[in-house]
């Protein structure tokens, strides 16, 4: 995108902000944030919030670093993996996530947004090694273990990722018209 999106404004707050601040009000015991890519700027976004943070200093090497930075930084029995560009993904959603774990404690958690299964999802620490191994995003680990994972069904209009300028754009105008 040419700038650092997660702390691009996203109606009175940074982009980073607004997701974190979601996932804290969801009722999780530890918060834990991995920042890469001008990790100043997003901590300095993220001030005051109940968190812990890990510095990936290899984030250009792509997505599974920040699984690595994040295991290596995990002391609980299961960790639900959100994204910081989902701005449309509330406190709700990320509870629902952490109440099917709490009801039944299955390996995996993991949301679909239609027919598209996307962050967050949650994985219990027994998947962790297999998480640290990743070069990209879950779904290898997702596929391997998928007849021990519940999913769940959120609305398709909540998958909105802020990858492009105008991803930003459009996420920006659909937030400011209610």
């Amino acid at each position: 995108m040419g700038t650092q999106k997660l702390i691009l404004p996203f109606g009175d707050e940074p982009l980073i902000r607004r997701t974190v601040r979601e996932v804290c009000s969801a009722g999780f015991d530890d918060v834990l944030v991995v920042v890469g890519h001008e990790h100043e700027k997003v901590l300095a976004a993220l001030d005051g919030l109940p968190v812990r943070h890990t510095v990936n200093t290899a984030f250009a090497s792509g997505m599974g670093t920040s699984f690595r930075s994040a295991v290596s930084g995990l002391e609980s029995e299961a960790a639900l993996f959100a994204l910081g560009d989902q701005p449309f993904v509330t406190a709700t959603e990320y509870r629902r996530v952490l109440d099917a774990y709490r009801a039944t404690s299955p390996p995996i958690v993991s949301v679909r947004y239609g027919e598209i299964t996307a962050p967050p999802h949650l994985f219990v620490r027994e998947l962790f090694p297999e998480l640290a191994q990743l070069e990209h995003g879950a779904r290898p680990v997702l596929q391997r273990h998928a007849d021990r994972a519940i999913v769940l069904q959120f609305p398709a209009d909540l998958l909105m990722d802020i990858d492009t300028p105008d991803d930003y754009e459009r996420a920006r105008t659909r937030l400011s018209s209610g």
